[in-house]
């Protein structure tokens, strides 16, 4: 090989070689370029158009509240007066049913009349640790001291009927006071077609210590002479039971012949009271109040005019769900007088308040 072509061979691959690397020198240069270039020159939107600053509208905080603790198991202790009467085995339905529609574990203690036993059974459910207790007590006077042993070890007490003393959360009562006028009103209806019959009345009325059932006799009272009748006999009923009616009343016939009329402010006594007018032969009309079965087949038999209906299903009901309400939602109450309603029952609208009864209590109305 001639040097002349040996130097046009070195010449060709030396240019060859000088445009390879100033090619990859243009290159890297370029791409060098494009990475020090800003990102937002590169993407049309940048990202801050696309999701919105958080800073311009912040997530709230979650409230700081502490969500309440409900014991996975709550007992509720409950003192009946007695279990012998139907008007105190509704109550005590309710209570039950109440008690475990709710989830609660549930037990029952009965007083079996005595105040003594009433106060010794509140005061072994404060031992046995129940969560809440209701109470129907036969004593409302005594109860104050086992009342508040029972808040001392911070369980709520509420009272389904009767009244109280002491530091009770709750206290269901009928509307005593209204029940009374309805009966002297309904005895006033019945006696508008005799226009010349006397204006007197006769009252069976309840011990003193029984302070919201005697507010019967006083609302009696009040609408009597409202409507402009005389209360020309009245009597506490003793003993408390059918024959105290019955005596009862015939000592008030027998102090105050020509009444026309006679209010007793219990169930069990009126029908005794009922009975006593109809041995003697007498057209004197006898009104009742609490809704017991006895009374609801003396109006059935047309010996008993009427008589006022208590709910005491709804009274026991009711006890618990306040109970509920103070235990499980955190709600306040103290020595809150909450009212139940009542209603007059008589021969016209008994089969309607026998129906009501047994489809919410499950009980006859007769039994």
């Amino acid at each position: 090989m001639g040097k002349t072509k040996l130097l046009k061979i070195v010449l060709v691959s030396f240019v060859s070689l000088a445009f390879v690397f100033t090619f990859s020198f243009v290159g890297c240069a370029q791409v060098e370029e494009v990475i020090e270039e800003p990102i937002e020159d590169i993407i049309e939107d940048p990202i801050e158009d696309i999701i919105e600053d958080p800073e311009e509208e912040p997530v709230p905080d979650e409230p700081d509240v502490e969500p309440m603790e409900v014991p996975e198991e709550i007992t509720i202790g409950f003192s009946v007066w007695t279990m012998e009467f139907t008007f105190f085995q509704r109550v005590e339905r309710g209570v039950r049913d109440a008690a475990e529609d709710y989830g609660f574990e549930y037990i029952m203690m009965d007083q079996q009349s005595d105040a003594t036993k009433m106060v010794e059974d509140i005061n072994t459910l404060v031992g046995m640790g129940v969560d809440a207790i209701s109470i129907t007590p036969v004593d409302p006077g005594a109860i104050g001291p086992a009342v508040q042993n029972a808040r001392d070890a911070g369980i709520p007490v509420v009272c389904a009927d009767i009244g109280f003393s002491g530091p009770v959360n709750a206290l269901i009562i009928s509307d005593n006071y209204l029940g009374g006028q309805l009966a002297a009103e309904y005895m006033h209806e019945l006696l508008a077609d005799a226009p010349d019959h006397s204006w007197e009345f006769g009252l069976g009325n309840l011990s003193p210590e029984w302070t919201y059932a005697r507010q019967r006799g006083e609302g009696f009272r009040d609408k009597a002479e409202e409507l402009g009748y005389e209360i020309a006999s009245e009597l506490i009923v003793d003993p408390p039971d059918a024959e105290g009616g019955f005596d009862t009343m015939q000592q008030i016939m027998s102090a105050a012949p020509d009444i026309v009329g006679a209010f007793f402010c219990s169930g069990r006594e009126a029908v005794g009271a009922a009975r006593a007018v109809e041995a003697a032969g007498e057209d004197i009309l006898v009104v009742g109040y609490n809704g017991d079965p006895e009374e609801l087949l003396a109006i059935q038999d047309g010996i008993l005019a009427a008589t006022i209906l208590q709910l005491p299903y709804e009274i026991g009901y009711q006890s618990v769900e306040i109970l509920y309400e103070i235990l499980v939602e955190g709600a306040e109450y103290e020595q809150e007088e909450i009212g139940a309603p009542v209603e007059l029952v008589t021969p016209e609208n008994l089969d309607d308040i026998a129906a009501m009864i047994e489809e919410t209590t499950g009980i006859s109305a007769f039994e």
